[in-house]
């Protein structure tokens, strides 16, 4: 697979890969394994611009929710789940954002979070990492168009988020990192799990090495 994008893990969704690791070697037919494969996946469609082979869409904003107008998601199946003999989809959710290079290189994607798609954990979780209040709007956000809710059928929407410059948080992790990916590098999704660098984390950002 030729790489579209550079992958850059929230230390938070780092520490959760670590943890499935070590679950999926002890038991690899267990939960743990399968989110683990799953999350992978995942991350390659991510690297790979294939969000739409996993039925992306970009995030937005209503006042019971967090403000995520910058955000997307993917639907990535891990457990099987019905209602009523009715099949739900995919069962996790892997929520990310998208910068533009400063280097000359490819664009970043930030992946923050995957989750249970149940009682919105997904989206509670991103926010909660992006420091936003629940029924707030962020005013750095106000310039991008709102996609949630919607009630509109078969209306065309965008599956990526919106390309934003990228933060002065990530910049200095990525300065800061010693294994920050060539220019032209390829996402690793497989890779053992590293420990964040040690920057300075201010309210509403979410920093995380490159793979």
């Amino acid at each position: 697979m030729t790489a579209r994008f550079r992958i850059i893990i929230d230390p938070q969704l780092r520490r959760k890969i670590a943890m499935l690791e070590q679950a999926a070697a002890s038991r690899p037919d267990s939960l743990r394994a399968r989110e683990l494969h799953a999350l992978k996946l995942g991350l390659r469609a991510l690297a790979g611009g294939r969000e739409e082979d996993f039925n992306g869409k970009r995030l937005g904003y209503s006042p019971g929710h967090h403000d995520l107008r910058d955000c997307a998601e993917i639907k990535v199946p891990v457990v099987p789940e019905f209602r009523y003999g009715h099949d739900l989809g995919p069962s996790h959710r892997l929520l990310y954002r998208e910068f533009e290079p400063e280097d000359g290189g490819l664009p970043y994607r930030q992946a923050i979070c995957f989750e249970h798609r149940g009682d919105d954990l997904p989206f509670e979780v991103a926010g909660a990492r992006l420091g936003r209040e629940v029924g707030q709007p962020d005013v750095a956000l106000t310039h991008l168009p709102n996609y949630r809710p919607t009630f509109q059928r078969g209306g065309a929407e965008p599956t990526g988020p919106p390309r934003l410059p990228l933060p002065p948080d990530l910049r200095k992790a990525l300065a800061a990192a010693a294994d920050v990916a060539p220019t032209s590098g390829s996402v690793r999704p497989g890779a053992p799990a590293q420990q964040p660098p040690r920057t300075a984390r201010g309210r509403g950002t979410s920093t995380g090495r490159e793979i």
